[in-house]
């Protein structure tokens, strides 16, 4: 059985752990007991696992493994922000971030290796898609967070913002989101996650009948189509009637509101014509925006504009009643924003 081929514990749900247990003989309260070993104790190998029977602990090690990644380093700013570079079995590498502000403490997950929407403001799509993240993967990132937090901290919230895009992984990362959710997992309350996401459609409307209270973000980024399809060139195949469409069938059925990500880019996207026009195409939906100055990546251009033009596109905003929260800039110092610290490691190793 090489590498690829053996079980991983975080990618098994409940049931599926339990059938484990049952085929090697043992009961099936051994699957709650391991899973509490991983996702509150912090094992890491079964030979921690100290009221499992030997033997068992042994049967286990042959067939499975209690993580598939590792940490490759961990980078932190000068605002509590962490940034982890984690290996994979098939050596790529992805990132997670430990987001701290207060009591609410954040994992910023990936769910894929790379991505395939080329966002123009974005380095996660600059070395392409390679692969999707497997259930288990994504749920490590989480565990590599929570594992490395203080005694008296406790994770409290999920977002999927990390390296690729969230509904083109969908049933990998519904999986992932079960995981996390459940009370023998990592207990995170469904409306303390959020998934975001460019706007795929079918992911959208999928994701609203799943049964989770999950929060969707969706990163508009524009008022208008032209100059949404220079920022995200998938936008010409998707269209931002059809985004607005789903996020209304979205709220209609699970209630929650839609949160809309919107990236300032000087000269580009944030005049204040741009957010009378952004106030008028989302009149009427149930939603809150939120506003961030673009984070400056070495090979694109575009840099955030200043902090009155800001500031002016917020109260134009408000001013038509809609929600705005003006998010902080959290981790540019460490190449935090998506896929930079993932780019350096490739370029590092392209040179040498």
């Amino acid at each position: 059985m090489n590498k690829t081929e053996i079980l991983s514990i975080t990618d098994m749900s409940l049931p599926e752990l339990e059938a484990l247990c049952t085929s090697m003989g043992e009961p099936t309260y051994r699957a709650k007991q391991i899973l509490s070993w991983v996702y509150d104790k912090g094992a890491t190998t079964f030979g921690q696992m100290t009221n499992l029977p030997k033997n068992f602990q042994k049967q286990l090690a042959d067939q499975c493994q209690v993580f598939q990644t590792k940490v490759d380093t961990i980078t932190q700013t000068e605002n509590d922000t962490e940034k982890f570079l984690v290996h994979l079995h098939d050596e790529n590498v992805i990132e997670c971030v430990l987001l701290r502000e207060g009591k609410r403490i954040t994992a910023c997950v990936s769910t894929q290796v790379g991505c395939a929407m080329a966002c123009q403001f974005c380095a996660s799509g600059l070395l392409g898609l390679e692969r999707n993240l497997t259930a288990g993967e994504i749920v490590e990132e989480a565990l590599h967070v929570k594992n490395h937090l203080l005694p008296d901290e406790h994770l409290t919230n999920i977002v999927f913002m990390g390296i690729g895009e969230p509904l083109a992984n969908y049933d990998n990362v519904v999986k992932a989101i079960r995981i996390m959710n459940a009370e023998w997992g990592l207990g995170i309350g469904a409306r303390h996650i959020t998934i975001s996401t460019v706007g795929i459609i079918d992911g959208i409307r999928r994701l609203a009948h799943e049964g989770l209270q999950v929060n969707p973000a969706i990163s508009l980024h524009a008022p208008n189509d032209i100059i949404r399809s220079q920022i995200i060139p998938s936008n010409k195949k998707i269209g931002i009637k059809n985004i607005l469409a789903a996020a209304r069938e979205y709220f209609e059925v699970t209630g929650r509101d839609i949160s809309f990500e919107y990236i300032l880019i000087d000269g580009l996207n944030a005049s204040k014509q741009n957010a009378e026009s952004l106030s008028m195409l989302l009149k009427g939906i149930q939603c809150n925006i939120n506003i961030l100055p673009v984070n400056p990546v070495e090979e694109f251009d575009w840099r955030p504009p200043s902090q009155e033009t800001i500031e002016i596109f917020r109260r134009t905003l408000e001013k038509h009643g809609l929600v705005v929260t003006l998010r902080k800039k959290k981790g540019s110092p460490i190449n935090a924003a998506c896929g930079q610290l993932r780019l350096q490691r490739h370029k590092f190793l392209w040179k040498n």
